[in-house]
C-alpha cells in the first residue's frame, strides 16, 4: 500500500508542478459517522495524490522548526493530555486520523502527540486579510486570503460540507488533519474567518519571539483556553444567527488573540472583532468594528486598523486603496471582492487559498492558490 501511494502521490506532483489556481477539492464529513472515520476520505486522498512528504511532512518539517524531535517526544505526554481535554469530539476525530495515515503506512513517521501539535500550530503565525461588505442592493460578501509559511499547505487544502442526517450544516476550508475551522459559513446563517492579531512584529519576530508565543498559547490551551478552530466549528453548528454568533464569538476565553471577522444575511450585519484572550479589545472602544450607513466595508489583515502597520507587511493600505476604487453600488463578491484579494501584495507568495461567502445566497467556494510556481 504504501509503495503505491507513494508511486500515485509522484505522478499527481509530476502533473501538477506548474499548477494554476485551482478550485480546492471537496468533501463531506457525516457528523453522524463515529468520530475515528469522518475523515478517512479525505485523509486518504491528500497522501495518495501529493504523497506523505509532500503533505503531512511539510507541516511535521514546520513544527520541527520551532520545536527540534527531542522536544517534541518531550512534550508528547504534554500533548496527549491536551487531546484528551480538546471539546467534544475533536480528540476522537484526531485519532481516526492518525489511525487512517497508519493505515496508509506513513503511523511510524507521525506520532499521535505529533499530529495534536499540528492541530495547535495552525493556528500560530497565520498571515491573512480580510473583507467584510454590503453594496447598495443590501447583499452582504465576505472574503478572505489565508496566508502561510509552510511550502506544499495547498496540498492539505480542502472545501468541507459538515452535514446531518443528509443536510449541510456548516462548510468550511480546511487543512486536512486540522479538525478546527480558520474559514466558515453557515448557510443562512453567518460566516466567520479568522486572522492572528500580532501582539509582536512576528513578520520579523526571532525563533525566541516566535517560541514564546507558541508557549503563551500552551499554557492558555491548558488552563481552559479554547484552541481557536475547534472552537469555531462548535460556534457554527449551535449558533444559526450572526447577532448569537457575535455574542458567543465575544465571550469565550481562546488561547490566542485574534481578528474574527463575521458576516451575516441582513442589512450591517458585519464586523471585525478585535479579540484578546478573554474579551474584545476596547482601548480603542472599537473591540467590534461594525458596518455602519457610511463605512461599507471593513478589512484587516494582522494589526490592529486603529494602528500603523508595519511597512514590510504592508497588505492593508493596497487592499482598501483596491477597494475604496469600487463604489457602494458596484461591490460585487466575485467582482471587487476577488479581484482586491488577487492584487498584490494581498495576494503573495504565501497565500495558501482564497474563500468567497455569501451566507444568505449560499456561496462558499474556495480557490487554491498556486503563486509560488
Amino acid at each position: 500500500m504504501k509503495a503505491f501511494v507513494a508511486l500515485t502521490g509522484l505522478f499527481s506532483l509530476l502533473q501538477l508542478s506548474h499548477a494554476a489556481d485551482v478550485a480546492a477539492p471537496k468533501f463531506s464529513v457525516n457528523l453522524d459517522a463515529p468520530p475515528s472515520e469522518r475523515w478517512t476520505e479525505s485523509v486518504t486522498y491528500m497522501i495518495s495524490t501529493y504523497g506523505f512528504d509532500h503533505s503531512y511532512q511539510n507541516v511535521l518539517d514546520y513544527v520541527y522548526s520551532y520545536l527540534p524531535p527531542p522536544v517534541v517526544q518531550k512534550l508528547e505526554p504534554l500533548l496527549l493530555d491536551l487531546l484528551r481535554e480538546f471539546p467534544g469530539e475533536a480528540g476522537e476525530e484526531i485519532k481516526g486520523i492518525h489511525q487512517t495515515i497508519t493505515d496508509l503506512g506513513y503511523g511510524d513517521q507521525i506520532s499521535l502527540g505529533e499530529l495534536t501539535a499540528i492541530n495547535l500550530m495552525y493556528e500560530f503565525t497565520v498571515f491573512c486579510t480580510s473583507i467584510v461588505a454590503e453594496n447598495s442592493a443590501g447583499e452582504l460578501f465576505h472574503g478572505r486570503n489565508l496566508d502561510y509559511s509552510i511550502s506544499g499547505l495547498q496540498n492539505l487544502t480542502a472545501q468541507i460540507d459538515f452535514t446531518r442526517a443528509g443536510e449541510t450544516v456548516y462548510k468550511g476550508t480546511e487543512f486536512v488533519g486540522y479538525v478546527g475551522l480558520l474559514t466558515g459559513m453557515r448557510p443562512g446563517g453567518w460566516s466567520v474567518s479568522v486572522d492572528q492579531r500580532a501582539t509582536y512584529d512576528f513578520a520579523n519576530a526571532t525563533k525566541k519571539e516566535s517560541l514564546s508565543g507558541l508557549v503563551e498559547n500552551l499554557v492558555s490551551a491548558a488552563t481552559g483556553g479554547s484552541t481557536l478552530g475547534m472552537f469555531l466549528r462548535n460556534t457554527l453548528e449551535t449558533e444559526t444567527s450572526f447577532a448569537d454568533a457575535v455574542d458567543k464569538l465575544k465571550k469565550e476565553k481562546l488561547i490566542a488573540p485574534v481578528y474574527l471577522t463575521v458576516a451575516g444575511t441582513d442589512h450591517l450585519e458585519g464586523a471585525v472583532i478585535t479579540r484578546n484572550r478573554l474579551r474584545p479589545d476596547q482601548s480603542h472602544r472599537e473591540g467590534v468594528w461594525s458596518l455602519t450607513e457610511d463605512d461599507h466595508f471593513r478589512l484587516v489583515t494582522n494589526y490592529d486598523h486603529w494602528d500603523d502597520v508595519p511597512e514590510d507587511d504592508n497588505r492593508r493600505d493596497p487592499a482598501n486603496d483596491c477597494m475604496n476604487q469600487y463604489d457602494f453600488e458596484s461591490l460585487s463578491l466575485t467582482g471587487s471582492i476577488y479581484d482586491c484579494l488577487s492584487t498584490a501584495p494581498v495576494l503573495n507568495k504565501g497565500t495558501v487559498y482564497t474563500t468567497l461567502m455569501n451566507p444568505k445566497q449560499d456561496i462558499f467556494e474556495t480557490t487554491i492558490r498556486n503563486q509560488n510556481e
